[in-house]
């Protein structure tokens, strides 16, 4: 069963809020997790409605965005699905790169909350934009 364009929305949202909410109380490592959880949640809401099928059922966000080229996605959107790649492991299980919780700063997790927040704006763009 292929969850539709608005349960994708709407869990991501969650996402989205939670990691604000997280960096806001000094949580880093763990809003910079659900900082991917929100663009992968994005962007397979864009998936969905351009493509019309289910995503790929998975969390590098890498094919993922690539396989969104024919809508010219912006630098960030790209830049922000690579970066934020690696915090679904990293930032959830001890023992993989970089394996430190204080890698985590309030400046970085800033940084990838910002890149987050205006990827997952161009995915409401895009979403609107395929509904209407």
């Amino acid at each position: 069963m292929i969850a539709d364009t608005q349960s994708w929305l709407r869990y991501g949202q969650a996402d989205l809020q939670a990691a604000q909410t997280l960096y806001r109380a000094g949580h880093y490592m763990t809003a910079a997790f659900h900082c991917h959880q929100a663009v992968e949640k994005g962007l397979k809401a864009v998936w969905v409605v351009v493509k019309g099928e289910a995503p790929p059922r998975i969390h590098n966000l890498r094919p993922l965005v690539l396989g969104l080229q024919e809508l010219n996605p912006p630098p960030v959107v790209i830049e922000t699905a690579l970066e934020v790649t690696s915090h679904y492991i990293t930032a959830r299980l001890p023992g993989w790169p970089p394996d430190d919780p204080d890698y985590y700063t309030h400046t970085y997790t800033r940084k990838l909350l910002q890149q987050t927040e205006k990827t997952w704006s161009w995915c409401l763009q895009i979403v609107n934009s395929e509904n209407n």
